[in-house]
């Protein structure tokens, strides 16, 4: 009984916390609950678009097609100050300033092309 208990009992505690951890980054959602940081200028949607494919797509799939830990973004009902709001602030996952700077301004160029139009 005594070594039933060893391999069950951290079996069934490995799953509840996985299942638990797994739950609660599928339920994020791309809203900040946060201001967005500032006002929202757009940089070059091409560079924008590159550096979502190698920064952004391990979360948010390729072309935020989704298909990671992160939501899709493809036509999804986000602003893009709350975009930016989310990348300034991180949330969730997500964590804060994963682009910076002009990098940040074209990804916001090119999020600007697959969040659905009632998001903008």
């Amino acid at each position: 009984m005594s070594r039933r208990r060893l391999i069950v009992l951290p079996l069934v505690l490995f799953l509840v916390v996985a299942g638990t951890v797994f739950t609660l980054a599928k339920l994020h959602l791309a809203r900040p609950s946060v201001a967005a940081s500032g006002p929202v200028k757009v940089g070059d949607f091409y560079r924008g678009q590159v550096a979502f494919n190698q920064i952004c797509a391990a979360c948010h799939g390729n072309d935020g097609a989704g298909g990671g830990i992160g939501p899709k973004l493809a036509g999804a009902n986000v602003t893009l100050a709350a975009a930016k709001a989310q990348i300034d602030n991180g949330g969730g996952t997500m964590p804060a300033h994963v682009v910076e700077g002009k990098r940040e301004e074209d990804v916001l160029a090119y999020l600007a092309t697959i969040l659905s139009p009632a998001g903008q």
